[in-house]
């Protein structure tokens, strides 16, 4: 069953889009531009005294990349102790408040991957396209050497909407690129999605 959320930090400004497209307030979604920043962020509310709600479910949502729920659990393991294991959270409570990092990914791969791996399995990608892509993938491999499975995957997705769409402003309004999104993919795909995770409202 999926977590109901009343404060949310995300990786990046398209999450922040498609989940107040989906309803959520979006004066109660931050963004912290990456996994790392996200964790450093659930990890400061952890160990801190300060808290943000006084009671409800603050979320941090990371994608599970390479590692996948158990990786993410072992690694924060290390330093915080009182973890409850429930994939895919990964949470702590004080009185009526929990702290909640949500880990995105295939559920049938120990949620491996990230939002774009799930969504790029409702496109419908035709030969020109996957070769354009596999080209930049390759040019990308050779220029920095290792690409993650996110890395790859958020690639993949994000030329397969550009592609589709035909629209040349979806490369620099993240906005304008959430709209073609749910069109080309569909509002119901995404928020069934979405809501495997995050209750959504």
């Amino acid at each position: 069953m999926a977590i109901s959320c009343d404060r949310i930090f995300v990786e990046g400004a398209t999450e922040k889009i498609i989940l107040s497209k989906l309803g959520f307030n979006e004066d109660n979604i931050e963004v912290k531009f990456g996994k790392e920043e996200v964790i450093k962020e659930f990890k400061k509310y952890l160990s801190s005294s300060m808290s943000i709600l006084k009671k409800g479910n603050v979320c941090f949502v990371i994608d599970g990349d390479e590692q996948g729920y158990k990786g993410v659990y072992d690694r924060l393991k290390k330093d915080i102790s009182v973890l409850d294991y429930s994939p895919p959270y990964i949470k702590m409570c004080k009185d009526n408040l929990c702290y909640v990092l949500v880990v995105i990914g295939n559920k049938n791969d120990d949620f491996k991957g990230c939002i774009e791996t799930i969504l790029l399995e409702k496109l419908k990608i035709d030969e020109k396209i996957n070769d354009v892509i596999h080209r930049v993938l390759e040019y990308e491999q050779q220029k920095v050497g290792h690409l993650s499975m996110c890395d790859r995957d958020k690639i993949r997705f994000y030329l397969s909407i550009f592609l589709l769409s035909g629209e040349p402003t979806l490369l620099y309004l993240s906005k304008r690129f959430t709209e073609e999104l749910f069109r080309i993919v569909g509002e119901d795909v995404i928020r069934n999605i979405i809501a495997d995770f995050i209750e959504i409202k």
